[in-house]
């Protein structure tokens, strides 16, 4: 579905240029649009800006020493079996600031990344409970015991997810959310990948009354061995967690996955390639075709003592672009629904433009999470998922590991930010630049 041109309408008001067609839709609009206008662009920049007003806080979790996680057994009082036959793991997690610098694409055509993990800033407690592969998730509603099993692929439910922050007033989130195990091998051991997308459900202190999500992006060899990115989005449209003086330096810390590194990019909308829906005849919408460009983004956060968490992005050149097949449908009865896509391929250039290679990835679970946004015409959807890395070509021939996605998206404006979080498995150090080499 390729936009008419349109012209600027007072108020901020975007109506279609004479003689252009408005596009067919196979449902009715709100009031919130006025007659006549382009639903496609209606107020597109103010909905652009306040998607793109998001406070980050990448983190890294390592075990914490002072609470190890503990085991549930599926038989108790045998302790040579609670390794083997676990049917959940009560995870008690140091949470540590963690900084991910990517550079652009130089002569030689390589994306390099350079990774450092920081001070602890914060605790996590979730329990890590499989679940039968059809088992409907939900907060408090515990699955009929179920075991996990290391060499397959298993659904997980994240129950009683708490995160506080070590600042005064313990901000932090209560959570709930769902996450799928992948096995595979990584300097000689076998290891569960986890992609995990968790809603928030509360905010407390700093982040009271606000809305947002977290994607997971590592692995685990249950039940100590642990290894986890972790990804928090807050929609934070007044900007209340900017920061208001500098940020204060990162301490680092010894980074515990050392045979792998993370890679941020930004999605935004490619003008030159609309969003096309997919429609049915009898105008059920199946989801669409979306193109986007890749952009590298700097994101840094702290918790000083004596104020909450704060966050700073900063964007940075177009390195690539990413086309996808989306199956979902915005108009679904329930406020969260169940997300795909197909035929994932980001395509990464140099900045002669040329193509130094393209990850092959889809999003294989997801949540799409309808949410009310001030100043916004109609709802908008935050987007949380995950899937392996399919191999790749050019500079990331043989690629492997994981993708994750936290997204803001707005299906009329048609619009979009998404944040796409890379794991690459990376025992020789391919991707990775000299340790503190800074980007640019």
């Amino acid at each position: 579905m390729s936009s008419p041109k349109i012209s600027p309408q007072p108020g901020g008001a975007t109506a279609s240029a004479p003689g252009a067609p408005t596009p067919s839709l196979p449902f009715p609009l709100p009031p919130t649009f006025p007659p006549g206008v382009n639903p496609e662009t209606y107020e597109l920049e103010k909905v652009e800006r306040l998607l793109k007003s998001a406070a980050y806080f990448p983190i890294f979790n390592v075990a914490n020493p002072n609470s190890p996680n503990k085991p549930v057994p599926l038989i108790p009082a045998i302790p040579f079996l609670e390794q083997y036959l676990m049917i959940a793991v009560e995870v008690n997690e140091e949470l540590h600031r963690f900084e991910v610098s990517v550079k652009e694409p130089p002569v030689e055509n390589r994306l390099r990344a350079n990774n450092r993990v920081g001070e602890p800033v914060a605790n996590v407690h979730i329990r890590f409970t499989p679940i039968p592969s059809d088992f409907e998730a939900a907060p408090n509603k515990y699955p009929p015991p179920t075991l996990l099993i290391p060499f397959i692929s298993q659904r997980i439910s994240m129950l009683d997810g708490q995160l506080t922050f070590k600042d005064a007033q313990q901000s932090g989130f209560k959570a709930f959310g769902t996450a799928r195990t992948f096995p595979a091998q990584e300097g000689g051991k076998s290891v569960l990948r986890i992609g995990a997308a968790i809603e928030i459900l509360e905010g407390l202190g700093e982040f009271k009354g606000l809305t947002g999500a977290f994607v997971i992006n590592g692995y685990i060899a249950p039940p100590h061995d642990l290894a986890l990115n972790l990804m928090v989005r807050i929609m934070d449209p007044e900007g209340r967690l900017k920061p208001r003086s500098a940020m204060t330096p990162l301490r680092e810390f010894p980074d515990p996955d050392p045979n792998a590194v993370f890679m941020y990019f930004l999605g935004e909308v490619d003008p030159s390639k609309p969003v096309k829906l997919n429609v049915t005849p009898d105008g059920r919408i199946l989801g669409s075709e979306v193109y986007e460009k890749l952009r590298l983004v700097r994101i840094d956060f702290d918790v000083p003592g004596d104020s909450g968490p704060r966050s700073s992005t900063k964007e940075g050149p177009i390195v690539g672009e990413v086309s996808a097949t989306l199956h979902f449908n915005p108009l679904g009865p329930t406020a969260v629904s169940p997300i795909q896509t197909t035929g994932g391929v980001f395509t990464f250039f140099g900045k002669d433009r040329r193509t130094i290679g393209t990850v092959n990835a889809n999003m294989v679970e997801g949540r799409a999470m309808k949410t009310e946004l001030a100043g916004a015409p109609m709802p908008v959807f935050r987007f949380a998922g995950f899937g392996p890395i399919l191999g790749g070509s050019g500079f990331f021939d043989g690629a492997d590991g994981m993708l994750s996605m936290n997204s803001a998206v707005s299906v009329f404006p048609r619009t979009l930010s998404n944040l796409y979080i890379f794991r690459f498995y990376d025992p020789t150090g391919k991707y990775r630049a000299a340790m503190h080499q800074h980007w640019s």
